[in-house]
């Protein structure tokens, strides 16, 4: 993920000092910077911590559900 960061960032700056947009500078920019310090969300680098605890069937109660049928 890395290299490919590296490589449209890279991508990104040429055309933006070609086509002279400033815009697509600064998206190549942030590119550039999460390649070359590794930051950003990566695979799982971003996700929401799991917790690390079992749980126990002992506590997981037994759901009901009730068919609903629609008038006719």
């Amino acid at each position: 993920m890395r290299i490919a960061r590296l490589v449209m960032g890279s991508y990104a700056l040429y055309e933006s000092i070609k086509t002279q947009e400033v815009f697509l500078g600064l998206l190549a920019g942030i590119l550039l910077i999460q390649a070359l310090f590794n930051i950003g969300c990566g695979a799982q680098g971003c996700g929401i911590p799991t917790s690390t605890k079992k749980s126990s069937s002992k506590n997981i109660e037994e759901t009901e559900y009730e068919e609903v049928h629609s008038k006719p």
